[in-house]
């Protein structure tokens, strides 16, 4: 009787190890593979760009209740996931330009947060796809200010319209 009991420690024992490693395995899985940006800038936007999906990536000290970004070198196809999804974001988009905001008056809170996934289209093969003009706007409206990060040239290249 004595075996049995040692034979069921053992074998409850392997389960709660095999699911430590599964939950590991699963947290290491979720962490973000891309590289965060090298600057000391609080409020910063940057593209994580993996085949035909790039994924807009944002640092902020402030809520944002509106956001515009256009874009260069790229037509955007879809829009996909991410914080705005999540929350309901009326988003909308066309080839170069993507607009998102709530007619709830929900916000995107301060922290770092994946807005979105967007498939595009490279269409000019020998330059990265970026950001040429972008608007963040906080509550009423207010102008945010925020830098683009370009990992290309290692460095903030545009600021936002205020």
């Amino acid at each position: 009787m004595k075996l049995k009991n040692n034979t069921n420690l053992i074998s409850i024992i392997s389960i709660i190890i095999l699911g430590i490693i599964a939950i590991g395995g699963v947290m290491q899985h979720e962490k973000p593979s891309f590289q965060r940006p090298n600057t000391l800038e609080e409020n910063i936007v940057w593209l994580d760009l993996n085949n035909n999906m790039l994924d807009l990536w944002i640092q902020s000290t402030n809520d944002i209740y509106g956001i515009q970004f256009e874009f260069e070198g790229i037509k955007l196809i879809d829009i996909d996931g991410g914080y705005l999804e999540l929350q309901g974001f009326n988003t909308s988009h066309n080839d170069k330009m993507i607009l998102a905001f709530s007619f709830e008056g929900k916000h995107i809170p301060k922290g770092e947060h994946l807005l979105c996934s967007i498939e595009i289209e490279n269409i000019n093969e020998d330059n990265e796809p970026k950001i040429s003009n972008m608007v963040l706007a906080g509550k009423g409206g207010s102008a945010l200010d925020f830098g683009y990060f370009d990992f290309n040239k290692n460095q903030t290249t545009l600021r936002s319209t205020y």
